[in-house]
């Protein structure tokens, strides 16, 4: 339990050893979010899939930060939120590109007798029992609606 935390706590010694103050930043801020997450739950740590999911925001959060900064025109906004996603992310699992998740996608829906719209709930069951974390849910979607 805890991997990511130990982890970003290991990382943040080394960036502060390495002076490395953009790193140490979003590094300290995310084992920040893990720790009040614990308190909140009222744990002393709280399991890996909930960290992940933790870490998965704040990717999603800096995704939608750099979409706006990018219709502002404001590039160097932009650039370090990305460069903070890039940071994040490689903490978490390598994530399946489109051509990975319209196999699985196929896959799951061919185990299950996918047969559209009604069929959906059991379909994410499924998914976030094999896959949970590994794909974009908006590219499973995408993937599903091909299916039809």
């Amino acid at each position: 339990m805890a991997n990511y935390l130990e982890k970003l706590t290991a990382d943040m010694k080394a960036a502060m050893k390495g002076g490395d103050k953009p790193r140490l930043e979003v590094i300290r801020m995310l084992i920040s979010e893990l720790k009040k997450k614990a308190i909140d739950a009222k744990v002393d740590n709280l399991p890996d899939e909930e960290e992940a999911a933790i870490l998965g925001k704040a990717i999603k959060t800096r995704s939608d930060t750099v979409a706006q900064a990018k219709a502002a025109g404001r590039a160097e906004v932009a650039a370090k939120e990305q460069s903070e996603i890039d940071l994040i992310a490689s903490y978490l699992p390598k994530q399946m590109d489109a051509a990975e998740v319209t196999a699985k996608v196929k896959e799951v829906a061919a185990a299950i007798g996918y047969q559209g719209g009604k069929d959906m709930g059991r379909f994410m069951k499924e998914w976030m029992v094999k896959y949970k974390g590994l794909a974009d849910g908006k590219l499973v979607q995408d993937a599903l609606k091909t299916l039809g």
